[in-house]
Formats: structure tokens, C-alpha cells, sequence
């Protein structure tokens, strides 16, 4: 499903700012007049153009313009919305509004997170094709797939560097590829693939030095759902790096990932505590500020994990006697835990320019691997092609 794509600016003989709007079907009522509303319409037609009927993801919360870096023909956030909105009364797209991230339903568990998305009618794409907004007239536009986001969460310019320009060509190529197969959820296509690696700017460099991950819809699906995908026809199966992040530390710190180990393993308590002990090790400055986190977000565990964690709790007294069972067993990388939020997301980018590293390896095999955080979704035959990868890969000297 793509999202909105701000880099499309059709080559189109007739242009949206020459249409009269009153006395047109995209906009009978004189409301749609302004500059920076035909600008927007325009940007809407090339969208529409490159991608048909299929779902167009957008944010219907009211924002900031996008920076040039993202929005070289400076797109109009306001204006766009407006645009949208007069065309859904007009009957020429219908607009299905998205769900907040970490809604909650009756039952306790999370609604999955969805952007809000607009979809055009046949006849709005009959329209763009007699406009000259065809996929012919948009397939040369480029596109932007890294973000930076300032830690007051608003996009800003990026410094481009070597990395960036590593990461847009490999994210490019692995999009690209992705775009060529039929991938599929109960029976409804994902669509097209535009996967934009998100960062934040913890230190203030506006580099890409911080996070990482990818945002699509497919990745807010349950595990269940996602178990239910079909790549090109095939069944598919999970492969994921055991305790992905606490590998790649090992790999950074020993020189060697723990192939074969789970450093989650400790004795006396059950995974699903020493992993969300962790998470919070790796993203907090100290052994109290970790404890505090662990005690103040249990709600983001299972209720089988709540449980389990109190047993466990209970078992050691404290919370602070777990965290030293986890240093103990982990004693080579304890120098990583408690190095605050920022050193966590540093050690999310290592674990995503991996991944990442490894997506793309697999399609030039011509194997398919959808990635969630740290997992590869392939095709139910293809997994041995990521265990054959994944401890293999070279990372270090990228970046």
C-alpha cells in the first residue's frame, strides 16, 4: 500500500492550475481555489496516476509542511487535506480514517495502528488518464525512503552522507524487487511497496545515526495475521535472529555473533521476562530508572507475560536481582546496558542496517523476505536461504 507520495509532480499537458474549477467535475463548488490548493490537486492527480484505485496511506492529523528534502515541490499539508476532502463530496475517492497507535479494544489487547488512507474511484483514474496522469508520466519521479525526525517528533533535513546514499540505493533496490511479487493477507494485496526507514536526531548531528526501522502496514498486522500471508502464491514461515539485538552487541563488542545461543537464556526465569528486562536495560541510564520502567509498562506485555513476570518477581524479590541475573549471563556486553535511550536506538540502527543488509542479499537470490523489526517472512521453501545468511553477512565496515 503506498503512502502519498510528495516527490511526484506528473509531466502532464494540461496542468491542474489551468483547470476551471467551478465549472469541473474535480471541483464544482468554488472552494478550491487558491494556489496551494491547485498545487495540492496537482499532486494528488500524479498520485493517483502512478497508483490507481489501490489505497493511498496519508495523515489526516493536521501537521507541518514536510521540509524541501521530502517535499521538493512544496506540497501544502493543509491544502492537501482540503483537496482530499472536496473530492470524497464530490464522489471521486473515499476516505477510510486510520486508528491511533496504542488504542486499546474491550478485550485489553491493542487495535493494529493504521495510517488513515484515501482510495479513487474508476472514475476519478478515467479522469487522471484524460489529464495525462498516467503511470508513464509519473514512473520517472524520484522518491526519498530514509526520514529524520527531531526529538520533538517533527521531520527535519537530513545531513546527506555516504550512509544515506548507501541505505536510499539499498532501500530502493529492495523495494524495487518486492514490487515485483504478489504478496498477499486473506486474500488482500499489500500493494505497492514504498518502505521509508525512520530515524531520530538523539544527538543533534542530523545524521542518520539513530533507529532505523521501517513503518508499513503489514508490520502492525498480529503475528497470527501475518503467519496467514502468501508470497507469490506460497505459504510462509518466520525466521527471526534470536534476541536480534543482543547479537549484533555481541558481534560488535566479541567480533562474533552467538550462533546457536540465546542470551535471553538465563536461569530461573522465563524468556518473556529476561527480553522485556533487557528492553529496558538497553534504553535507560541507570538500574533504578530501568526498574521503574519495567514496574510502570507491564501493559505492554501479554497477560500470560504479566503473570509470568510477577512469578518471577516474586521468586527474586526484586526487580534489581533479575537485571543482575541477565548482566551475569551476559557479562561480556554488560558494559551496553544502562547507557540510556539514546545508545538503545544507536544499537536499534546496527540491528536494522543488518537486517536490512540481509533483505537485500536474499532478493539479489531472488528470495522474497518481508522484514518486521527483526524477523524475515519468506516463502515457506526459502527459509533455509536466511539460515544461510543471516550469521554471515558483514556489517561493520558500511557504515
Amino acid at each position: 500500500m503506498p503512502k502519498l507520495n510528495l516527490f511526484l509532480s506528473a509531466d502532464v499537458e494540461v496542468e491542474a492550475s489551468n483547470i476551471i474549477f467551478n465549472q469541473s467535475l474535480l471541483a464544482p463548488e468554488p472552494t478550491l481555489r487558491t494556489k496551494a490548493q491547485r498545487k495540492a490537486l496537482h499532486c494528488i492527480l500524479s498520485n493517483v496516476g502512478k497508483y490507481k484505485t489501490q489505497p493511498i496511506l496519508f495523515n489526516m492529523r493536521n501537521q507541518a509542511n514536510a521540509p524541501e528534502q521530502y517535499n521538493p515541490h512544496g506540497y501544502g499539508h493543509k491544502p492537501l487535506l482540503d483537496v482530499l476532502k472536496q473530492l470524497q463530496r464530490n464522489g471521486l475517492l473515499t476516505i477510510k480514517k486510520g486508528t491511533a497507535r496504542y488504542l486499546k479494544r474491550a478485550d485489553g489487547d491493542f487495535e493494529e495502528a493504521k495510517l488513515s488512507s484515501f482510495s479513487a474511484t474508476i472514475e476519478l483514474v478515467s479522469l487522471c488518464t484524460e489529464l495525462g496522469y498516467t503511470p508513464k508520466a509519473t514512473a520517472s519521479n524520484p522518491q526519498q525512503y530514509v526520514e529524520l525526525k527531531n526529538m520533538g517528533g517533527k521531520l527535519i533535513r537530513f545531513e546527506e552522507t555516504p550512509y544515506s546514499d548507501h541505505t536510499n540505493a539499498l532501500m530502493a533496490e529492495y523495494c524495487d524487487y518486492l514490487n515485483e511479487q504478489h504478496i498477499e493477507v486473506d486474500g488482500e494485496e499489500l500493494g505497492y511497496f514504498h518502505l521509508v526507514r525512520k530515524y531520530k536526531d538523539w544527538d543533534g548531528s542530523r545524521k542518520l545515526t539513530h533507529g532505523g526501522r521501517i513503518w508499513h502496514p503489514f508490520v502492525s498486522f498480529s503475528g497470527a495475521k501475518r503467519g496467514r500471508a502468501k508470497i507469490n502464491g506460497s505459504p510462509v514461515v518466520t525466521v527471526d535472529y534470536p534476541a536480534s539485538v543482543l547479537n549484533v552487541l555481541y558481534k560488535l563488542t566479541t567480533g562474533k555473533f552467538l550462533e546457536g545461543e540465546d542470551p535471553y537464556s538465563v536461569d530461573s526465569l522465563a524468556r518473556s521476562t529476561v527480553k522485556y528486562l533487557c528492553n529496558c536495560m538497553i534504553n535507560n541510564p541507570s538500574q533504578l530508572s530501568a526498574a521503574s520502567a519495567a514496574t510502570n509498562r507491564l501493559d505492554e506485555l501479554t497477560k500470560a507475560e504479566r503473570k509470568q513476570f510477577q512469578e518471577d518477581r516474586k521468586r527474586h524479590t526484586s526487580i534489581k536481582a533479575m537485571m543482575k541475573l541477565i548482566t551475569d549471563r551476559n557479562a561480556p556486553i554488560a558494559e551496553c546496558f544502562f547507557q540510556g535511550k539514546a545508545a538503545g536506538q544507536r544499537y536499534a540502527w546496527h540491528e536494522q542496517n543488518l537486517v536490512f543488509e540481509v533483505a537485500r542479499l536474499l532478493a539479489r537470490m531472488d528470495v522474497p523476505a518481508l522484514t518486521v523489526h527483526d524477523e524475515f517472512i519468506v516463502p515457506v521453501d526459502m527459509v533455509e536461504a536466511v539460515h544461510e545468511v543471516r550469521y554471515t553477512t558483514g556489517f561493520e565496515g558500511l557504515w
